[in-house]
């Protein structure tokens, strides 16, 4: 089973949001794994995602990370090497200024967070 709340913070206008990942057994684990597999094949493709896709991506990352018993820590060390700019479209690294997550992963339970898990090139996202 893997249940994902992902809180999302962006641009300081806007407000939070909140969105759930929720697989509850091998079947909808299968169309997780393929969800990710068509978002690789996008990106092998040279091709940007979008906002959700890339939330996917993270959310497995975070998922297969927690299977591999990754501590929290490493886990959000480790994130910022998934996803570059140029892989995602325009106003994706600033609408994910910050990323909570909130996994259960086979009655295992972290909680990690993600800053600028996209760094945006050009100018500093941390500026308020």
């Amino acid at each position: 089973m893997i249940y994902v709340k992902v809180t999302v913070k962006g641009e300081p206008d806007v407000a939070p949001f909140t969105r759930v990942f929720q697989y509850s057994d091998k079947t909808d684990e299968l169309i997780l794994h393929h969800s990710v597999e068509a978002v690789k094949e996008r990106l092998g493709r040279q091709l940007k995602i979008n906002l959700n896709e890339a939330l996917l991506i993270y959310c497995h990352y975070v998922a297969i990370s927690m299977r591999a018993k990754k501590r929290a820590g490493t886990i959000e060390k480790d994130a910022k090497d998934i996803l570059q700019a140029e892989q995602v479209m325009i106003g994706v690294p600033e609408t994910l200024r910050t990323i909570a997550l909130d996994a259960i992963v086979d009655e295992r339970r972290v909680q990690v967070t993600l800053n600028q898990p996209v760094s945006a090139t050009g100018y500093n996202m941390t500026a308020k």
